[in-house]
């Protein structure tokens, strides 16, 4: 090749030498900036308008299925929803075969199937939800609404909205396939202690079938306090019950009754009759899981032992396999009895008990080992059997199971009719059962210990 002359480097770009091109090349810059190629920022450009085109079709088909939201910020939505509408509409007479129900809410709501929050009084079986956007709810049954009956729609307080706020109450409505709406009302309030009971649920059984746990039965209607406690069934029949009432304080709003939950039934059950189509309750005292109550213990006979009677409640523990006749131990909660009278026991633990009645022969307040001297005393007016032949018994008694006594409440205990049981008790049997309330604290010394284990029941 011919070395470059001043002149060649001089020529213009579109100049040719001996039929070859000279390459055309853009003198430095002070950037220092490298040389760069015919045609680059040519291709730079179509790149540019290629990329555009492309984010113009891809934003263009986000745009197409995308939904129209207002820009982020601002204060938090926690505006409760509500249901707006639903078809049937509330109050809906002689309807014929019912089996797509539709609900519109004022908010988007999460799409919950409908047995999350929305139940039938009396039941009906759900076969489907399908959500129409997130405001319209349809749901369709698997059987029609049954026909001349009032039905009791519930949209239940458990249901949220798209930004998890639940709603403030529960919305309850009637529709018929009879030809009215029945006016039948009950009506009463709940508290506990000086205030009231709010969010709590009162439900309404039949006494029908009596096979079953009241709890165990269908429940014909729900109702929840309001924040002055107050609460109602309506739209019931005329004349209609008998019924149960059951009350309880649903903490945790899951529409259950927890175990530990405050909770009662109505001491008495409800009518409605063509006189009285309305009722009221008035208030009902609900009382805290674990609170004592009392046992209203019947008269009953001597059974010739004309000294103090006690009786010693228990409560059945879930793991519990029986009683094991054993002495009282210092600080049992006994209390003592009136045979002829009666007698009521106040503070008595409450849930389910055992209650074990006895003679207190030696006079110590607790159910002791005595010798069988004791036993066979001239003075008694009709004497214990005469064929107890060991040196030492408990003292007679009597046991009672199956008492149930509700937090705050009362419960009849009725002493056994029959003939004492009298425990044979050897001579090196110390065992006493302590008592709940008497135990050591942890960690301190109990005193000596007595050779033989407290039975499981009894720890």
């Amino acid at each position: 090749m011919k070395p470059r002359t001043d002149c060649m480097r001089s020529a213009p770009s579109w100049r040719r030498s001996s039929g070859s091109r000279v390459p055309r090349r853009r003198q430095q810059s002070g950037s220092g900036r490298g040389q760069v190629r015919d045609g680059g920022p040519a291709r730079v450009r179509v790149l540019c308008g290629a990329g555009a085109i492309c984010l113009a079709v891809i934003g263009g088909l986000l745009g197409a299925c995308a939904v129209v939201e207002a820009p982020p910020g601002g204060p938090v939505d926690m505006k409760a929803p509500r249901l707006a509408a639903a078809v049937p509409d509330s109050g809906s007479v002689a309807l014929g075969e019912v089996r797509t129900l539709r609900f519109t809410f004022t908010e988007k709501m999460t799409r919950q199937p409908a047995e999350a929050w929305l139940h039938f009084y009396p039941a009906q079986r759900i076969r489907h939800t399908s959500w129409h956007g997130a405001r319209e709810a349809e749901v369709t049954l698997w059987e029609p609404l049954p026909a001349d009956t009032v039905i009791v729609a519930e949209v239940a307080a458990t249901m949220q909205d798209a930004h998890k706020v639940k709603a403030r109450e529960s919305r309850r409505f009637p529709l018929a396939t009879a030809a009215a709406i029945p006016a039948g009302r009950l009506a009463g309030s709940l508290v506990m202690g000086d205030s009231a009971v709010t969010n709590a649920v009162v439900e309404l059984y039949g006494l029908d079938p009596d096979t079953l746990d009241y709890f165990q039965r269908p429940i014909l209607r729900r109702a929840i306090t309001d924040h002055t406690g107050r609460w109602s069934f309506e739209w019931l029949p005329v004349p209609g019950g008998p019924w149960l009432v059951r009350a309880y304080a649903d903490a945790d709003r899951n529409l259950r009754a927890g175990d530990r939950e405050a909770q009662r039934l109505l001491p008495d059950t409800l009518s409605l009759t063509a006189a009285q189509a309305e009722q009221q309750t008035g208030a009902l005292t609900l009382y805290a899981f674990g609170a004592p109550g009392s046992l209203n213990v019947r008269p009953f006979e001597r059974r010739g032992w004309s000294g103090a009677w006690f009786a010693w409640p228990q409560v059945v523990v879930e793991a519990d396999t029986g009683w094991a006749p054993v002495p009282a131990g210092k600080g049992a909660p006994v209390h003592a009895l009136a045979p002829e009278a009666g007698s009521a026991l106040a503070e008595v633990a409450s849930g389910e008990l055992r209650v074990v009645v006895f003679a207190d022969i030696d006079g110590d307040s607790l159910l002791s080992r005595v010798p069988v001297a004791s036993l066979k005393m001239p003075g008694m007016a009709v004497p214990w059997p005469d064929t107890l032949s060991a040196a030492r018994y408990l003292e007679p008694w009597w046991l009672v199971e199956g008492v149930t006594l509700a937090p705050g409440l009362e419960a009849t205990l009725v002493v056994p009719a029959g003939p004492p049981t009298m425990t044979v008790i050897a001579a090196s049997d110390t065992l006493a059962v302590p008592a709940a309330a008497a135990a050591p604290a942890k960690g301190k010394p109990t005193g000596k210990p007595t050779g033989k284990p407290i039975p499981k029941e009894h720890r």
